[in-house]
Formats: structure tokens, C-alpha cells, sequence
């Protein structure tokens, strides 16, 4: 990231303006302190780290005990000293797969809050995903390339894919090295009883990967750190920030071959590392073998400096990087569900229009609002490759399972109920997932869907006949004036047959003026 002297870092404490991020994986706990540099960006300057296994119940009995949590909470309050030592008041902590597959998470998160005044967010797979690309893109020039980024945890291991920097699609998988440690055990069928395991993860890796072979591989995490740093010692590689793939299998072999204690005395590994490197270096290893991947870059790059990068960025900078990564998702479905990119950029185009003039007038949305019935435009037609009846409940489906980059939960919902209503009926509470969204999101999917459902009548016959649409508000009604090379009486009609569901979108009375 960025470079502070002395001076800066100490004025920046005077003044209360350092930052602080915490991550809580399976396998440890970390807070790291930054002050800004000139240019804005966060320089690291601290970093603790609280050796917390919450994984070892997580991923055995489903919920953590009561001493693991008390643990927790100790690890958090020592986190608060130091917070307050350096008057660090701008905070975020994220927690990751063992929170989120612990079934009393929340009861650790809410004692968090109350015994050392810290608010924790549990994050999905696809946030984590998001946030360690950004970490790594700031080190590693990811731009015209396919790169394959697999960041190795203690409960999952998000496997990200790039294209020419943006990430085109991401997948979380349950083989952290915890999780496998706990499920497996450290006898003499480990390693078969992983190969077992991890078939089951193969047939999902080939499907996102695909056939196209990765330009480079990088791994993020702190087993990869370690496997670098060890491989630099012990087969005196050309540096610890990169190893190839041949290379990973001699370590293999070697952290094969020694026990538990001597990979702490012979190798000067940590024991809470020692157990876990032997997994680490196996998953990585098959999955840079699927993406036919020969070398393994290694940067300083971590969830704790993604976060604290996403902390400093402007919301209009945060918008943009989550577009961009949504729109480079949306461009990926084009070979694997065939859509019609060209007939999906008129819809857009013109929803976007119908979002942008009714503004402040018909609806209150924003810019996150606009986002969403961009990418609702671009991939309405994705259910199409499912089948052709009833695609709009196969498109929804689709998404609810895709992982999307820089989406809430609600956000995603609230794209794949938009998509959903493209056609037929109408938002119901007879429908399940639209009835479990709140108030405010119910709103959000009628008025969102009742412009994609104009955007689409408005393209009816897929040759861009409408070359411009202006709205005119009034008290009670809503004007369309259309304007294009011919005489639009079938878009016309076609706007007039969605009618109902777009006056009762916004309480408007629709007409259709041909200019």
C-alpha cells in the first residue's frame, strides 16, 4: 500500500486519524493499524495477531464452546487496548467461514459488542473474495491477463478468476485447512482421505476454471506466506514470493514426511501453522494442477489489507470497483448461457433512462439502486438456457446461486427478485422470496422490475426501434413520448400490455405519446 515516515505516523495519531481492521479467520484472529499516506491510501504499522482457533469447534460440533468463546471475547478486549492506545476511532472487523458456519456466531459477535465495544461483521464468501482482489490488485498487475487467485483460510478457500484485472467469477469451497484437519485427522490416511475429500471439489474447480489455461496463479493467506518463506529455506528457491508448481510438490513430499513435532523443531514452523501447512500446501497444489497453473506468485496481500484499502476508498470509488466487477461478471455469461449481448445493452440503455428521468420524481432510489437494474437489464435472458418457459424463474434461480461480487445478501435478493418479475405475474406474498424481503426491498423489486418490464416491451422486436424515450411526470400520470425510425405502434402496444403493473409500480396513470 502506501509509505508514511515516522513523523506522519505520529502526527496521525495525535490527530485520532489512523484506522484499524480486524479479521477473524478460523485459525487466528489479526487487527492491523494504518495511518494514510500522502496519496490516501493506508499504510500498515501495526499488526497483532491473537492465535484463536475458533475452526477447531466450528467445524466439529457445528457451535463454539463456551471456553472458545470466552477466549474470543479476551482476544477482543486486548484488541481494544490497543485500539485506544492509538486513539484509532475509524474501525472495521469482518469475520469469516467459522463464524459463518457456527450455529451461536451471532451470540459471539453480540458479547463482542457489549464486553469490549467492538461491532463485527460476519461477511459472506463472495465479500471476502472481493476484498482480497482488491488487496491484490494493488500489488500484483492483474491487467491483461487470466489469472487464477486462491486464497487459502482455515474454513474455506475462495478460488477467484480474472480477467485483464476483473473478476469474472469466484466460487468459496469448505476445504480451509481447519476445516480438513478437523474433519480428516493427522494419522497415516490423511493424505488418501484428502484425495477422497477434495474429489468432490474437483467437478465444481473444472467448472469454474474451464478449459482456458491461467496466464499465473496467485495465493493469499498466511499457509502460502509460510510455504514461500519455507521453500526459499529449505529448497533455496529463487525468492519466498513465488514458487512453481514443481517446486510445491518436493515440499509436499518433504512436510509429508516429518511428524507433527518435527516440522515445529526441524523446520521452526509455529504449532498452530505446523499442523495446518501439510493441507495448505495440497489444495493449493491441486488446484494450480486444474488450472494448469506453473508457478504460484505470493505478494503481501491479505483480507486484513483489503479491508482496510475499502475502508479509505470514496463511496463513488466503491460503486465503480463493484460495477466493474459485475459487469465483468454479467460479459462472462455471454459463452455460458448464450445471451444476446447487444439485444441485453439496448434493454439497458433504456431502462437506465426510464430510472434516471423518474429520479426524485416517481421513485427515491440511488446509485447502488441503479446498479442493480443495470445488471437486472444485462442478464434478464439468462434463465433462456435453462428453458425457455418460465426463464425469468430460472434467470432468479441462477443468481440467487451465483456468487456476485460486491452484492449484500439483500442486494442479490433484491437482483434476483427483479429479474424474476421481468414477466407474468406480479410480486405476491405468496411467493417465498419475495414475501421474506423487508418493506423498503418489496418496494424496491416492483419499481425496479416495472422499468426493466418497459425496457423490454420498448425492444419487443429486438431491432432498436426506439432510438429515444422521454418521460413527462404529472400529479397522477406518466407519459412516455417515444421517438424512432418508424411508426413504434408495436412498441406502443407492447408497453400498454404491462400497463397495470407499471401504474401500480408508481401509483401513475400510464400513457404512450408516438412523436
Amino acid at each position: 500500500m502506501g509509505t508514511s515516515t515516522a513523523t506522519d505516523i505520529e502526527s496521525a495519531i495525535q490527530q485520532g486519524a489512523l484506522i484499524g481492521a480486524i479479521d477473524v479467520g478460523s485459525n487466528a484472529m489479526r487487527l492491523g493499524i494504518a495511518a494514510r499516506d500522502e496519496s490516501g491510501l493506508p499504510e500498515m504499522i501495526l499488526r497483532h495477531r491473537e492465535p484463536v482457533r475458533l475452526g477447531h469447534d466450528a467445524f466439529t460440533s457445528g457451535s463454539l464452546s463456551a471456553a472458545t468463546m470466552d477466549e474470543a471475547v479476551a482476544a477482543f478486549q486486548q484488541f481494544r487496548r490497543i485500539l485506544d492506545q492509538h486513539h484509532v476511532e475509524t474501525l472495521r472487523g469482518t469475520a469469516t467461514s467459522a463464524m459463518r458456519d457456527s450455529k451461536n456466531g451471532r451470540q459471539l459477535v453480540k458479547r463482542i459488542r457489549e464486553e469490549a465495544g467492538i461491532q463485527l461483521d460476519i461477511i459472506s464468501g463472495e465479500e471476502e473474495a472481493r476484498l482480497v482482489h482488491y488487496s491484490i490488485a494493488h500489488r500484483v498487475n492483474l491487467h491483461d491477463h487470466f489469472a487464477l487467485l486462491i486464497d487459502i483460510g482455515g474454513g474455506s478457500v475462495e478460488v477467484t478468476l480474472c480477467d485483464d484485472g476483473e473478476i469474472v467469477a469466484a466460487q468459496s469451497f469448505k476445504i480451509g485447512t481447519v476445516r480438513l484437519l478437523e474433519m480428516l485427522g493427522e494419522d497415516d490416511d490423511f493424505n488418501r482421505l484428502l484425495e477422497e475429500y477434495l474429489e468432490g471439489a474437483r467437478k465444481k474447480l473444472r467448472e469454474l476454471i474451464g478449459s482456458r489455461k491461467v496466464d499465473f496463479c496467485v495465493g493469499t493467506g498466511g499457509n502460502p506466506g509460510s510455504i514461500g518463506e519455507l521453500a526459499h529455506r529449505v529448497l533455496d528457491t529463487e525468492s519466498p514470493d513465488c514458487i512453481s508448481r514443481k517446486q510445491l510438490g518436493k515440499l509436499i513430499t518433504i512436510l509429508a514426511g516429518l511428524s507433527f513435532e518435527e516440522r515445529v523443531r526441524d523446520l521452526g514452523l509455529r504449532p498452530d501453522r505446523a499442523d495446518v501447512i501439510l493441507p495448505a500446501a495440497l489444495v493449493i497444489h491441486e488446484i494450480m494442477k486444474l488450472g494448469r497453473a506453473k508457478q504460484l506468485t505470493i505478494p503481501d496481500a491479505s483480507l486484513l489489507d483489503g479491508v482496510l484499502l475499502d475502508m479509505v476508498d470514496s463511496e463513488d470509488k466503491t460503486l465503480h470497483s463493484r460495477r466493474r466487477n459485475l459487469l465483468a461478471w454479467a460479459r462472462s455469461l455471454k459463452k455460458k448461457y448464450h445471451v444476446d449481448q447487444h439485444y441485453a445493452k439496448s434493454v439497458t440503455k433504456l431502462a437506465l433512462s426510464l430510472f434516471d428521468q423518474t429520479r426524485g420524481q416517481l421513485h427515491k432510489m440511488n446509485n447502488r439502486d441503479r446498479l442493480l437494474l443495470e445488471i437486472a437489464s444485462r442478464v434478464h435472458e439468462i434463465g433462456m438456457y435453462v428453458r425457455v418457459g418460465g426463464h425469468h424463474r430460472h434467470a432468479a434461480y441462477l443468481i440467487s446461486a451465483a456468487p456476485l461480487l460486491g452484492l449484500s445478501d439483500r442486494e442479490k435478493a433484491v437482483l434476483a427478485q427483479t429479474v424474476r418479475y421481468q414477466r407474468k405475474a406480479s410480486p405476491s406474498h405468496e411467493h417465498q422470496a419475495f414475501d421474506e424481503l423487508n418493506q423498503h426491498d418489496r418496494t424496491r423489486v416492483w419499481q425496479l422490475s416495472a422499468m426493466l418490464r418497459m425496457a423490454i416491451a420498448l425492444n419487443k422486436d429486438r431491432r432498436d426501434r426506439v432510438g429515444e424515450v422521454q418521460v413527462d411526470i404529472g400529479s397522477d400520470t406518466m407519459t412516455l413520448h417515444l421517438e424512432g425510425d418508424s411508426d413504434l405502434l408495436l412498441e406502443r402496444w407492447s408497453v400498454l400490455k404491462v400497463a397495470d403493473y407499471i401504474e401500480a409500480a408508481f401509483d401513475r396513470k400510464l400513457d404512450i405519446d408516438l412523436k
